[in-house]
């Protein structure tokens, strides 16, 4: 656990990049109070806590190289934005299920079950791909009612290349899209003594995410583009070995404290890493904790069930409790019958 003084002013945002001499593009992904808050109120055991923080960091770097077509600030209400994107794991291990999903420009939200158990019956230092088991990760695109989804699905194993999330998401892009990938993450608690919780308790340690990746830039007409999508990339067309490879071996020597740490920027980071060959940053965009449920939404729900349905949902108290899987937050409704 990192035990470095807070500073939010780089926090909560994904920066793209590209290595324009060695034909590489990338994105960098810095999660603290918004990835803090979407765990904190789960109050999961802490190896689950980091796994599906693992889930929100993958969510939000895929989820942010989707097009928009609608724009909204993270967090804020109003008409329902078109983009999202749904990462969901099922498998055999401790970690059953996790569902994590990107909303342009920005909404981050997830949730896990777990068998608390085999939890238990696990070493303190077992693997995050133990926890998580054999089954299979999907990757979603949802672009609105008036498309197609697009989904994508990959094997998730226990060990060797498709083990963990990142093994996943790395065997996707290099089985489905034939695109060289490196993926890294990183996830640990944090000390700040002026820290908050979620419901503005005084909180001391605090989860921190940090990701890295970088791809092989597409060929589209001969001309290089940094412009790619997740799911939505073309073959690579250029397979320069020595490039790549030396932008394999400098990604592959970020230390997991690098990433995790608050005080140093984004933009230090990607220099100190790839200054020599020349390392061009856009605009960050800003990523936070957000779930889309209300009460008229729970209201729509129940209506679409019968009225026997709906009597038997009923409690003591004459109303129907319902609780989000995502933000818990519960809600109490009074069914028409």
């Amino acid at each position: 656990m990192s035990s470095l003084q807070s500073s939010t002013h780089d926090d909560d945002q994904v920066l793209p990049f590209t290595i324009e001499h060695l034909e590489v593009s990338g994105r960098l992904v810095r999660l603290g109070p918004a990835i803090d808050e979407i765990l904190a109120r789960h109050a999961y055991p802490d190896r689950v806590s980091q796994v599906l923080g693992q889930a929100l960091l993958l969510v939000a770097m895929f989820g942010s190289m989707i097009k928009d077509r609608q724009s909204r600030l993270p967090g804020q209400s109003g008409s329902k934005p078109t983009e999202r994107f749904i990462l969901q794991t099922q498998s055999d291990g401790a970690i059953n299920l996790i569902v994590a999903d990107y909303v342009h420009p920005g909404n981050l939200r997830g949730y896990a079950r777990f068998n608390e158990d085999m939890i238990n019956e696990l070493n303190e230092d077992e693997l995050e791909s133990k926890l998580l088991g054999k089954g299979h990760l999907a990757m979603t695109i949802d672009r609105g009612s008036d498309t197609d989804r697009y989904q994508g699905i990959v094997s998730l194993d226990d060990e060797g290349p498709s083990a963990g999330l990142s093994g996943a998401a790395n065997q996707y892009f290099q089985q489905s899209e034939q695109l060289p990938t490196f993926i890294r993450l990183a996830m640990a608690k944090h000390f700040d003594a002026m820290g908050k919780s979620a419901n503005n308790e005084a909180q001391d340690w605090h989860w921190r995410g940090g990701a890295l990746m970088i791809q092989k830039l597409t060929s589209i007409g001969g001309h290089k583009t940094s412009d790619n999508a997740a799911l939505d990339l073309l073959p690579d067309a250029h397979n320069d070995d020595d490039s790549w490879n030396r932008t394999h071996i400098l990604s592959q020597s970020i230390k997991d404290h690098e990433l995790l740490d608050p005080v140093l920027l984004s933009r230090d980071l990607l220099y100190r890493l790839y200054h020599e060959d020349g390392v061009r940053i856009f605009d960050a965009l800003n990523i936070g904790a957000a779930c889309s449920c209300s009460l008229k939404g729970v209201e729509n729900m129940l209506a679409g069930f019968t009225k026997s349905e709906r009597k038997d949902m009923i409690k003591d108290d004459g109303k129907v409790h319902i609780t989000c899987e995502f933000c818990n937050r519960a809600y109490e409704v009074t069914p028409a019958l």
